[in-house]
């Protein structure tokens, strides 16, 4: 088994890389611009599934830069920072809440720029364009470049729920759970 403070030093890397992978995702969405006819642009606030995208990428980056801090405290120093269960207990139900959050956001940036590739490429099929000699094309490739990145930062928070198990909570017959003491 892997000594602790290895395994702490990993928990901060991932959270360096999850606050990475996020950011990137957020960097890319507001970024991303089309031009919409006359002066007006498609922007990732226009589509609903990318707004999602956009909030799970914000929730996940604050709530690694929330444990950041405490992350880098143990990966130093080899001791936590707070003593008793509330922090074992944070790190394994809030990042499988989080993981959860990025799971459903890569879900609907992938088939919300999917099912709106298809049907506005339907739609100007109707009319004689090609979908792929509009500018929306890139404005949905930059799409699934944010929910890569997004999907990347799922991966590095499902690694920590799973080294987060390893310092569960304790829960006996006797105390009734964590919050039940």
């Amino acid at each position: 088994m892997a000594s602790k403070k290895g395994m702490a030093i990993a928990s901060l890397v991932l959270r360096l890389f999850t606050i990475l992978f996020a950011a990137g995702c957020i960097v890319v969405l507001i970024l991303d611009k089309a031009p919409n006819g006359g002066d007006s642009n498609v922007t990732f606030r226009d589509v609903i599934g990318y707004k999602y995208v956009f909030a799970t990428a914000a929730v996940a980056a604050a709530y690694c830069l929330l444990l950041l801090p405490l992350t880098m405290y143990r990966a130093c120093t080899g001791k936590k920072l707070v003593r008793g269960p509330f922090l074992p207990a944070l790190h394994f139900y809030g990042d499988k809440v989080v993981a959860f959050v990025l799971a459903s956001g890569v879900g609907a940036g992938f088939l919300d720029t999917a099912d709106l590739k298809v049907a506005y490429g339907d739609f100007l099929e109707l009319f004689g364009e090609d979908f792929k000699d509009t500018p929306l094309e890139g404005f949905f490739n930059k799409g699934y470049v944010a929910t890569a990145l997004l999907a990347g930062a799922f991966l590095c928070m499902a690694i920590l729920s799973i080294f987060s198990f390893t310092r569960r909570p304790p829960t006996d017959a006797t105390n009734k759970g964590f919050f039940f003491r």
